[in-house]
């Protein structure tokens, strides 16, 4: 992201959620402005769904920094009964607009803060790039604040881009994450059952899929 745009979005690493808020008010349903809008379900998300079964019945699914909303939508089709988030109320509002019909509980809420009443209460917890959209400081309290989420015996799935450099919040956002992000998501408690390392980079060196459970 160049100066201007952070300048723009008002970018500030004591401030680090306020710049989604910006990116978001700007938007619509046709996802403009939004530069990681697919509009359809991640692909890296897809293919993995392609290859493998899942099934959500009497399951509870929980979509981190749900953006427009279109996995959340997906989980639901495999019968999880979902709820998606964002810190951005205008994120929420535009996935309420584009998904009027759907059971998701679309809701604002803020992971850096933490959110206790839903700690231990997903079967399935999906991030896909939130970690890396906030600056480098705020890791290890990310993922703890994540890894609380997830039920016994729940999963939660990764999907991230990873380089070699060291994390710096100058260099980003995006400020992809570094491989120790298996082992800070294994000191809460989470086990890595699988890990993709396969799909082709933006950005980083490699773009992983890592799926975790809490036993």
């Amino acid at each position: 992201m160049d100066k201007q745009t952070k300048d723009r979005l008002g970018l500030s690493e004591e401030k680090p959620t306020d710049w989604f808020e910006n990116l978001y008010a700007g938007s619509n349903t046709s996802g403009e402005g939004v530069p990681w809008a697919n509009m359809d379900t991640h692909p890296v998300f897809k293919d993995w769904l392609s290859k493998n079964s899942i099934s959500g019945n009497g399951k509870k699914a929980l979509v981190v920094g749900c953006g427009l909303g279109d996995d959340a939508i997906e989980l639901e089709k495999l019968g999880f009964k979902v709820t998606a988030f964002d810190v951005a109320e205008s994120a929420i509002e535009i996935c309420k607009n584009r998904f009027p019909k759907s059971t998701v509980e679309f809701v604002t809420a803020d992971l850096l803060a933490g959110i206790p009443e839903w700690e231990n209460q997903f079967d399935f917890v999906l991030e896909i790039f939130t970690i890396q959209a906030l600056p480098p400081k705020y890791e290890e309290l990310l993922i703890k604040n994540l890894s609380k989420l997830i039920a016994l015996y729940g999963e939660l799935m990764v999907i991230t881009e990873v380089q070699n450099a060291p994390r710096n919040f100058e260099v980003g956002p995006p400020w992809l994450l570094n491989h120790n992000y298996i082992e800070l998501f294994e000191r809460e408690g989470l086990k890595l059952k699988g890990e993709i390392n396969q799909y082709p980079p933006a950005m980083g060196t490699e773009c992983h899929l890592s799926v975790f459970q809490k036993d």
